[in-house]
Parts: structure tokens; sequence; C-alpha cells
């Protein structure tokens, strides 16, 4: 089960530096409504650029976090939580601006992956 969850730990990692770093000025089939960049997409929301700009600096930490979390599962634990809440955020814009299920399945995947983080380093 460690080598899955660590598996899980670093293509969450990934798919934070691919979409907040690489792919951010770029288009991609789950941009909310039409937009072609995610500062697009949050305007799509009705969200201030600020909220982008913080957005993108906590996925990006919370991926850092995961990584760190390999060796002290507190960080995965506190990324796992933090990362579940902004995936279903995500989720609720998406729904929000009315955009069909396939732009909301990333966030949807990520969100649970996210939780199977969490919920594996939870304290029992």
């Amino acid at each position: 089960m460690d080598s899955f969850v660590i598996l899980l730990q670093l293509l969450i990692a990934a798919a934070m530096l691919d979409v907040w770093l690489i792919r951010y000025n770029s288009p991609g089939f789950s941009r909310g409504g039409n937009a072609k960049t995610m500062a697009e997409e949050f305007r799509v929301y009705g969200l201030p650029d600020w909220f982008g700009n913080l957005i993108r600096f906590l996925k990006l930490t919370a991926g850092g976090m995961m990584v760190l979390g390999i060796w002290w599962y507190q960080f995965a634990l506190v990324s796992g939580f933090c990362l579940t809440i902004m995936m279903m955020g995500a989720m609720s814009m998406h729904f929000k601006v009315k955009d069909p299920v396939y732009k909301v399945l990333p966030s949807a995947l990520f969100g649970s992956l996210s939780l199977i983080i969490f919920l594996h380093y939870l304290p029992s």
C-alpha cells in the first residue's frame, strides 16, 4: 500500500506542477467556459486576479508538500486536506458556469486522489 500511496503523491505533485507552471498559459480541454489560459479561466468564474495568484501559490505549495510527505507524512496529510478542499472549489466553479461534465473530471479525479492521501495519513 505504501508504494501505491507514494505513487499517488508523485502523480498529484506532477499534475500541480504541470497545470500551474507548464500549462498555465496554454489552452486545455478542461478550462472553464471558453478560457484559453488559467488567468482567463478565473475571470470566467468571476474571480479576481489576486485570487487566481493565491490558488496558484497554494496548489504549487501543496504539490511540493506531497513530495515532502514521502518522508514526513504530516506534509502529505495537510496537502491532501488542502487539495481536497481546493478541488471541491474547482468543481463548484465548473458547475457555476455550467461547464460540461468532462471539464469537471480532472478536479474530481485529483480531489478524490487527494482525499485518499489525506485519509491514508489521518491518525486513527
